[in-house]
């Protein structure tokens, strides 16, 4: 049944196209979730059976407890009876004719005898007597127990606390004991015993376990013993209780793997986005590269001719060397998101650079692709800015990624790009400011996440797969720096590349404003 189940569900997906990866967690998750349901119910039922069980033993063995106590402290009680009268006819042997010194050692080695009295065969006149014996409602002398003995008889008065006091270890001793010999088994005592007067026997079920009450035999039979054994060791309330347990570790283990499913199902996800992003990427790339190889061939053929003007000829060579340097970017950027894939970081060459001269080369540089652009650069450089120790192709990088996503992310509307140099105590500052259709304030913390867009109307048609301002931010911490950005929907954006400076190399240019140069 199975089988076919398994079977239907893999046709389904062949006939939706693509492979369903959703289905591995969430079929795993349900088979999972059925069977710890399963798992839940059975263990409650267990419990319930158990639980059951054990109060049936928790009842039982209270009232073995309090048998088989109450025996032994009979049994206890006639041994010290017995033990008493075997002393006296012992002692009989031994004197002969019993004297009242002895009477009173006799009653002070058993001291829960009260009062005693010895009555001779022979001679009732001769009678012995130690303590003061009580007298009934008839006012004849009470004597509770009495024995014969080979000369006459001898009768006693007991107080029961004092000979219940005298078999206290029988009463203290546990109904079971831990076997002394080498036997695995470990059995402790699981009950209370105590001793109550004018008992009522039978059982009893208390808050929180049973009490079992037996009697006494006389000569004590106005005492019982009671045993309580607790329900705390048979499963009690609250966390005590095994179904509550059962069912309260069955709810934490769908809760566990549910946010197992959760999770998998977000890195199902992001691998997902990851994936379509790097396809956009490859798609990019090569849209980008077929424009400019297309172009340097048709400026290579029409070369080729020879039949051309100066003029015509060095247009064909400038547009040639534009498009080779905007391919030598692209082939960076790629191997840069290369590096960045496969967790590697590119060995940077630190030399003495002029901030300055690097602005203005790069920007001269790519002059031509900017314009082609319908763009212009404007320059705001602080002269007194002197060298530092930068890698010149990564901040260039860095600093042309900036000015093609201000010409990416640019509205109908073209407006001059500024590009401003300046220091302060501790940095020195490259900004990039846009007048473009700016970015939202929750696109703002991510932006610099790999393969993150920000979300426009027009974010699919827009080239690009959210790799250059992870690259930018990466340079400028391989510096030691950081990146700032300020943003306004509708206003444009700045952004600022805060590089930590270093000592001078040489001494600074006379602090001369540099008017605001347009290219």
């Amino acid at each position: 049944m199975l089988n076919e189940l398994f079977s239907k569900l893999r046709q389904a997906f062949r006939r939706g196209g693509g492979r369903p990866d959703f289905v591995s967690v969430l079929l795993p998750f349900l088979i999972i979730v059925a069977a710890l349901g399963a798992l839940a119910w059975r263990s409650y039922v267990l419990s319930v059976k158990m639980e059951h069980g054990a109060t049936t033993i928790a009842e039982q063995y209270a009232g073995y407890a309090a048998e088989i106590t109450a025996r032994r402290i009979d049994a206890a009680v006639r041994a010290e009876m017995t033990l008493a009268s075997d002393e006296w006819q012992q002692m009989e042997r031994q004197l002969g004719n019993p004297t009242t010194a002895g009477l009173r050692d006799w009653v002070a080695k058993h001291e829960w005898i009260v009062a005693a009295m010895y009555l001779p065969d022979y001679d009732a006149e001769n009678s012995l007597f130690v303590g003061e014996p009580s007298a009934n409602a008839k006012g004849q002398l009470r004597l509770d127990r009495e024995f014969y003995t080979s000369t006459g008889t001898v009768g006693y008065t007991y107080d029961p606390h004092l000979l219940l006091a005298a078999v206290n270890d029988a009463a203290r001793r546990p109904p079971l004991v831990q076997n002394e010999s080498s036997a695995p088994l470990t059995i402790q005592q699981q009950a209370d015993i105590s001793l109550v007067y004018k008992p009522v026997e039978g059982v009893e079920k208390l808050d929180d376990g049973f009490s079992f009450v037996s009697s006494l035999a006389a000569p004590l039979s106005s005492f019982g013993v009671r045993a309580v054994v607790r329900t705390v060791y048979v499963g009690g309330k609250g966390w005590q209780n095994q179904r509550v347990m059962s069912l309260w570790v069955s709810l934490l283990a769908l809760v566990l793997t549910g946010i197992g499913a959760l999770l998998a199902f977000r890195g199902m996800k992001k691998e997902a986005e990851t994936m379509s992003l790097r396809g956009a990427l490859i798609a990019n790339v090569s849209h980008e590269l077929r424009t400019p190889l297309s172009m340097i061939r048709l400026g290579a053929e029409t070369l080729k001719l020879g039949r051309l003007k100066e003029k015509e000829r060095k247009d064909i060579e400038d547009q040639i060397l534009r498009e080779v340097l905007l391919l030598s970017h692209l082939v960076e950027n790629v191997l840069d998101v290369a590096r960045m894939q496969n967790h590697s970081e590119r060995a940077l060459a630190f030399t003495p650079v002029g901030p300055r001269e690097l602005v203005r080369s790069l920007i001269a540089t790519y002059e031509s692709w900017i314009e082609s652009r319908g763009f212009t650069v404007s320059l705001d450089l602080d002269e007194t800015v002197a060298e530092q120790m930068w890698d010149r192709d990564a901040v260039s990088r860095a600093l042309l990624n900036l000015i093609d996503n201000a010409i990416k992310y640019s509205g109908e509307e073209k407006k001059a790009i500024e590009v401003v140099l300046r220091q302060t105590s501790e940095h020195v500052i490259l900004e990039v400011k846009d007048h473009g259709i700016g970015i939202g304030a929750e696109d703002v913390a991510r932006i610099f996440d790999p393969y993150y867009r920000a979300q426009f109307s027009d974010t699919i048609t827009r080239r690009g797969a959210g790799l250059g301002l992870t690259l930018v931010q990466q340079i400028v911490s391989s510096h030691g720096g950081r990146t700032e950005v300020e943003s306004t929907i509708g206003e444009g954006s700045t952004f600022r590349l805060l590089f930590p400076r270093t000592s001078e190399m040489a001494a600074p240019l006379p602090a001369i404003h540099q008017p605001r140069e347009a290219f």
